[in-house]
C-alpha cells in the first residue's frame, strides 16, 4: 500500500517538474495562491505604515516639547485639538459623551412603549403624582408648578447679570468649580462672564438681525444657591421621600439655538421649570429602542 502511494507521489512530482511557467499560470489554484500572497503582503505593508505614522507623531510631539517646553506645548495642543484652555479647566481629559453613551448599560424599551402624547395636569396631590407619574419614566407637564414662585417675575438676563457681575463670588465660583456649557457659542463665550458682557440689545433680541445664543451652567456654590432659592422652591407635587439633587442648572438663550441631542444620566428624579418664554423639547428613545 505504501509503495503504491510513493509511486503516485513521485509521478505527481515529475509532472510538476515538467510544467512550464505558462502551464503553471493556467492552473485553477494559481490565482488563488497569488491573491493570498498579495493580501499577506498588503497586510504587512499596512502594519509598517501605521508604525511609521506612530513614530512620526511621536517625533513631532518630542520636537514640539523640546522647542516649546512641556507647559506651553500642552497649552497649544489642547487649545488646537479640544479648544480647551488648560489654565482655566480643572480636567485635562475632555469628557467624550459618545464613549459614555457607548458603555451605558442597556435600557428596557418598555419605558417608552405606547407613549404617544404628554399629559398636562394641575392641582395634583403628592400621593396621586407618586402613584401615576413619579417613577414611570414618562414625561408629564404640571401647569401650576410655579404658581407661588417669585422667579417668574424676577428672573431675566439683567437679574443674572447683576448676580454674576465681574469679580463677584458667584461668578468666580462658576468659573472655578461649576460646569458651563456654551454649546454652539463656544468660540465667543469661553466663560459665564463672557455671556454677561453681551450687549443688552442682543440679549433681548431688540435688533431684527440679532445673533442667537444659548448657554447653560450649574449652580454648585452654596451661598449663591441659597440666594436663588429665595425665588423658587421644591415643586409642591413631589413626594416627601423623593430625593432631589443639591445641584441646580440654569439655561437661557434666544430662539434659533439649543442643546444637542444627548442622554442625561441622572440618578434622582429630574424636573425642569420653564420660567419665561418658550422652549421646544425633543424626546427620543435611546438608540437600542429605535
Amino acid at each position: 500500500m505504501s509503495k503504491s502511494i510513493d509511486k503516485k507521489v513521485q509521478s505527481i512530482i515529475k509532472q510538476c517538474e515538467s510544467l512550464s511557467i505558462d502551464d503553471i499560470e493556467k492552473l485553477s489554484n494559481y490565482k488563488k495562491l497569488q491573491t493570498n500572497i498579495s493580501r499577506k503582503s498588503q497586510g504587512k505593508f499596512d502594519i509598517y505604515l501605521v508604525l511609521a505614522i506612530i513614530f512620526g507623531l511621536l517625533s513631532l510631539i518630542t520636537t514640539g516639547i523640546s522647542q516649546l517646553g512641556t507647559e506651553h506645548f500642552l497649552h497649544y495642543a489642547y487649545d488646537k485639538i479640544f479648544s480647551i484652555d488648560i489654565y482655566r479647566e480643572e480636567c485635562l481629559a475632555p469628557k467624550l459623551e459618545f464613549l459614555v453613551d457607548a458603555f451605558r448599560p442597556p435600557t428596557s424599551c418598555g419605558i417608552c412603549r405606547n407613549v404617544d402624547h404628554i399629559e398636562r395636569i394641575s392641582n395634583i396631590s403628592r400621593e396621586e403624582f407618586e402613584e401615576k407619574y413619579a417613577y414611570t419614566n414618562h414625561p408629564v407637564i404640571i401647569t401650576d408648578a410655579m404658581k407661588d414662585w417669585l422667579a417668574t417675575e424676577k428672573f431675566n438676563f439683567k437679574f443674572f447679570k447683576r448676580l454674576y457681575r465681574t469679580n463677584s463670588s458667584a461668578l468666580r465660583a462658576v468659573e472655578e468649580h461649576c460646569q458651563f456649557f456654551p454649546y454652539k457659542n463656544k468660540h465667543e463665550f469661553e466663560t459665564l462672564g463672557d455671556v454677561f458682557d453681551m450687549d443688552v440689545e442682543r440679549a433681548y433680541m431688540i435688533d431684527d438681525d440679532y445673533q442667537p445664543w444659548y448657554v447653560g451652567w450649574s449652580n454648585c456654590d452654596y451661598s449663591t444657591a441659597y440666594l436663588l432659592r429665595q425665588y423658587y422652591s421644591r415643586p409642591y407635587f413631589l413626594p416627601e421621600q423623593s430625593e432631589s439633587s443639591k445641584l441646580d442648572w440654569i439655561f437661557m438663550g434666544t430662539p434659533g439655538l439649543g442643546a444637542h441631542m444627548h442622554i442625561d444620566n441622572v440618578d434622582l428624579p429630574s424636573w425642569q421649570a420653564q420660567i419665561r418664554g418658550r422652549k421646544q423639547w425633543t424626546l427620543r428613545p435611546v438608540p437600542e429602542c429605535l
